[in-house]
């Protein structure tokens, strides 16, 4: 309902009615307001009259896809009343599920009134499954009958099989405005960077098999037949010189037949299941964008959606437990000091003890690691564009004080070690010598030596629901145990009450204060506060300082020698590992 907001009173007396046009639906060129007299002075008058041209606009919205101001203006003035005489009388109908309201020869004055009741219905609704809105001129007495019913549905409701203009658009049109969308979220940072080239090039086999169909034709059965067809989908597409020219479904009959042929000669081969799966989401999220402009009618989407979650896919990531724990730490690896690479030690044992993520870590510069006018040493999670050092979002840009473990490992004079090379090189350096790989940042190295050369290889852990993200995991568990164990609260007492230290847990993980100490479990409160900044390094390090991970043993670092090193192997073979990769 319109609100009072949107009567703006002039120098001279006159009120003026607001009218804001949908982002959607507004030329980029165009102005997002505009305002239209309204002819009075008299505020009651004034407020009927804007209602009447809230109806006018609602109903000029529905009908256009695109909006500008001067036509929007136009259309108003033409359909407008003599601006010194009041509104006619005119009705309400509500209807919903079990109810059916009507409100008849209501006049300026009922205004107030109405609206009250109106907003009351409406709020009800929300609980009740409004599905329409109806509001209609009523001429004066005698009149032979009313005229048509000039319906405007809430913004909130999508009535099944009711489509916009929109969805007279082809897909090709929609997916254009659909991928400036996305741009705009990049922009905004909402999304990352990297986003929007991979939903174009996901959207590429939907746009060729339904390009110049209108959007608002597509069926339940077009979409569940893409979604069998992709499956035959070639892979690598783009290295694909056979491919080259052929639409989407002679390259899905090719396939099919197997005459589509590789480089190697053989035939080619189709996505992968998580591809495919990544593909059907994307189309499901344009669909959705369509969805949202009445371009296409919500069951299209039933049984459409993919989920590619971990869940899904019969991975559920977890935290190591202390068998796994004392597996890693405690091998011959680190006891003997038998790793070539500085990260290869100081990466997973960072990980246990900040709960960083490995991209986090490994980008980690010597100007990272900080003392405070105490003296308490701290990691400074950021991200700067100079050296391409990135984070997961705002939450993430934190600082983390060092574990008083780290320090008996030998972490502050490891650090001051590579400060002494700074001198040389006259900047900051890498802590650990790693360099941004092109696609996946500065934690690939670490990565895929931890998940698959010392975890698998190495350690024979088949368990393909650890990685190194369960570092993570088990760092936010326990040092969330450690709080509760040391307040003597129950974990539902302590998310409740929101003691600090739970508060300082969510800091240093880099998740919002507005959500529980058990959030990364899946459960949150309804708070919204954020974190202001308020908590010490010396509080903060009190917290971290409880976590302990009991009977794990831990070796000191050994600065590894230059050269291949002799290791004997899980089996007791001797042999010479990579010194890139061990």
């Amino acid at each position: 309902m319109l609100s009072s907001s949107y009567l703006q009173k002039s120098r001279n007396g006159v009120y003026f009615a607001r009218f804001v046009i949908p982002a959607p639906q507004r030329s980029p060129t165009e102005s997002r307001d505009f305002k239209l007299s309204t002819g009075t002075k008299d505020p009651r008058h004034a407020k009927s009259t804007a209602r009447y041209l809230r109806v006018l606009f609602d109903s000029y919205l529905m009908e256009n896809a695109t909006v500008t101001r001067t036509s929007a203006i136009a259309y108003l003035q033409a359909r407008m009343k003599k601006p010194t005489t009041p509104p006619m009388p005119f009705g309400v109908k509500i209807k919903g599920q079990g109810f059916d309201i009507e409100l008849t020869d209501l006049g300026p004055e009922d205004v107030g009134n109405m609206d009250e009741l109106i907003e009351g219905v409406m709020n009800g609704v929300a609980r009740t499954s409004l599905s329409t809105v109806a509001l209609w001129d009523r001429p004066a007495e005698p009149a032979p009958a009313p005229p048509p019913v000039q319906e405007v549905h809430a913004p909130a409701i999508n009535e099944p099989g009711r489509l916009s203009p929109a969805a007279s658009k082809t897909v090709g049109r929609l997916v254009k405005e659909y991928l400036k969308y996305e741009e705009e979220r990049a922009t905004e940072k909402e999304i990352g960077v990297k986003k929007v080239p991979q939903v174009r090039t996901r959207l590429k086999p939907f746009i060729d098999r339904f390009s110049a169909r209108h959007v608002g034709t597509l069926t339940p059965l077009d979409l569940e037949q893409y979604r069998k067809d992709l499956a035959y989908y070639p892979k690598n597409i783009d290295k694909l010189p056979a491919a080259a020219g052929h639409p989407f479904d002679t390259l899905i009959k090719r396939v099919r037949a197997k005459t589509l042929l590789g480089r190697d000669g053989q035939p080619a081969q189709t996505i992968t299941q998580n591809t495919l799966d990544g593909y059907l989401t994307v189309a499901a999220n344009f669909l959705e964008f369509c969805k949202r402009q009445y371009a296409v009618n919500p069951s299209l989407l039933d049984g459409f959606k993919v989920k590619t979650t971990q869940a899904r896919k019969g991975v559920t990531r977890r935290a190591f437990n202390q068998k796994e724990l004392q597996q890693i730490f405690g091998s011959d690896y680190y006891r003997d000091g038998l790793y070539n690479r500085s990260y290869q030690y100081w990466i997973i044992h960072l990980a246990a003890f900040t709960g960083a993520r490995v991209n986090e870590l490994s980008q980690l510069t010597t100007s990272d690691v900080k003392q405070d006018d105490e003296g308490l040493w701290y990691f400074n999670i950021t991200a700067t564009e100079d050296d391409g050092k990135t984070v997961k979002n705002e939450e993430s840009r934190r600082i983390i004080p060092v574990h008083q473990k780290l320090i008996e490992l030998g972490f502050i004079e490891y650090v001051e070690a590579k400060r002494a090379e700074v001198e040389e090189a006259g900047n900051p350096i890498n802590l650990f010598d790693l360099n941004k790989a092109k696609a996946d940042g500065y934690g690939k190295a670490a990565s895929q030596w931890f998940n698959t050369k010392y975890l698998r290889d190495y350690l024979k852990v088949d368990d393909r629901n650890v990685v190194f993200h369960s570092f993570r995991h088990r760092f936010i568990s326990s040092l969330a145990q450690a709080i509760l164990d040391a307040s003597g609260l129950s974990e539902e007492t302590a998310n409740k009450e929101r003691i600090p230290e739970a508060l300082i847990l969510r800091r240093l993980a880099g998740h919002s204060v507005a959500h529980s100490m058990t959030a990364g479990r899946g459960q949150f409160d309804v708070h919204t506060d954020t974190y202001t900044g308020a908590f010490s390094i010396k509080s903060m390090k009190r917290v971290i300082d409880r976590l302990d991970y009991p009977g794990v043993e831990f070796f000191k670092y050994q600065a590894p020698d230059d050269g291949v090193k002799k290791r004997i192997s899980s089996n007791g073979d001797k042999r010479d590992y990579d010194k890139d990769l061990f």
